[in-house]
C-alpha cells in the first residue's frame, strides 16, 4: 500500500471531538491515496480493547482481513479522543 506508513504516522497523532474518529481517520487514509472514501470500512472492536483506549480496525475492501487496528482514549477533556497507538494487524 503506497504511503501507509505516512497516514499511520498522521493517525497516530490525530486528536478529534468525540465522534469524529472514524471520519478523520478514513479523511485521512483517502488523502495520503490509500484508498478512497467508499471502499474503507472502520468498526469498533471492543475485544481488543486495552489499558483503557477504545480499539477500532480499518478493512479496506478488497482485503478480506482488517488492515489496521488503532486503539483512541480520551484527551485531554471528554470533548476530544486521542489516538494511542496504531499497528498493522
Amino acid at each position: 500500500m503506497p504511503n501507509i506508513k505516512d497516514a499511520m504516522d498522521r493517525i497516530r497523532i490525530l486528536q478529534c471531538p468525540t465522534g469524529q474518529l472514524e471520519e478523520r481517520v478514513a479523511e485521512i487514509l483517502e488523502s495520503y491515496n490509500i484508498s478512497p472514501r467508499s471502499e474503507i470500512l472502520i468498526s469498533r472492536e471492543r475485544r481488543l480493547d486495552r489499558d483503557g483506549a477504545e480499539a477500532y480496525t480499518v478493512t479496506i475492501s478488497d482485503r478480506l482481513d482488517p488492515t489496521l487496528t488503532l486503539l483512541a482514549g480520551a484527551g485531554a477533556d471528554d470533548y476530544v479522543v486521542q489516538v494511542k497507538d496504531i499497528y498493522f494487524n
